[in-house]
């Protein structure tokens, strides 16, 4: 028998997916992490919750998130058709990125999925960071990504806290340096195809020649 406290987090779950994932089958790590999160309230703010340990959070759709709302928009910016043809571009982007982590910084992460035919678990992963630029992310899944960008961020502490928080909730997270860090990027970069950055530039180049007309 399923209790009140059950439906809510199943619903939550629901929410999440329905609305960051378009309802899509999620990657093993993500599904693990929010199967866990959602499950026990407390462990979202425990030291073993990974996400706790670099203060990112899950996209919950209860929540406003500065980069996906654009609520740092004002009346100012508004009146700059440079800013809103940007903006624009950039939330025709994020539909084909689903983000699904904020980061401390309010920095973004998602998955590229230009094409919603591929699998989110076979797409590339994108920061989105606070200057409106999106660059590929350290690893090939959500949780290697947290770790090695502490790593590379040069945080060896927290970087060996991921390791071992992911690894007790049975998400093993391969050892790595920063050479091999940077020339797994390289060799990622070069089977996307077009970016969430080329897409973005050309949809504010389209907004900004409608202005012209």
């Amino acid at each position: 028998m399923q209790t009140e406290g059950t439906i809510l987090i199943g619903d939550k779950v629901k929410k999440f997916i329905d609305s960051r994932l378009d309802g899509q089958d999620l990657p093993k790590d993500l599904s693990t992490l929010l199967a866990v999160v959602a499950g026990d309230p407390e462990f979202e703010e425990d030291g073993n919750n990974p996400l706790n340990i670099i203060w990112a959070e899950l996209l919950w759709t209860d929540r406003k998130y500065p980069l996906l709302d654009h609520d740092y928009i004002n009346d100012v910016d508004r009146a700059n058709p440079d800013i809103m043809a940007n903006v624009r571009a950039m939330q025709d982007t994020d539909k084909k990125l689903k983000f699904v982590i904020q980061c401390e910084d309010t920095s973004l992460i998602g998955y590229w999925q230009p094409d919603p035919e591929t699998p989110l678990e076979q797409c590339a992963l994108f920061w989105l960071n606070t200057e409106g630029q999106y660059y590929l992310t350290e690893g090939k899944t959500l949780s290697e990504t947290l770790a090695y960008r502490a790593l590379v961020d040069g945080d060896e502490d927290a970087f060996r806290s991921l390791l071992g928080a992911f690894e007790r909730l049975g998400i093993p997270v391969p050892e790595a340096d920063e050479t091999s860090i940077f020339a797994d990027m390289e060799f990622r970069a070069t089977k996307v195809g077009e970016t969430p950055e080329n897409f973005r530039n050309q949809r504010y180049e389209y907004y900004r020649s409608l202005q012209k007309i």
